[in-house]
């Protein structure tokens, strides 16, 4: 599967109103789940994922406020 495979998965998931997770829940799963993985992962997968968090809980603030 390329990147670009998988976009089209995120734009499908959205296409068919199936995105409608709340943004708030998203992030504190997503943390979670990070939490417990993130003595598992290299440093350049920390750095990629803390990134997605981080974008992940800015637009769910920017929504907030």
């Amino acid at each position: 599967m390329t990147p670009a495979d998988v976009a089209q998965v995120f734009e499908q998931l959205n296409r068919e109103g199936r995105a409608t997770g709340e943004l708030n829940g998203a992030c504190e799963a997503f943390a979670a789940w990070l939490a417990c993985e993130w003595d598992h992962l290299s440093t350049k997968d920390i750095a990629l994922l803390t990134s997605i968090g981080a974008a992940l809980w800015r637009e769910g603030y920017q929504r907030r406020y």
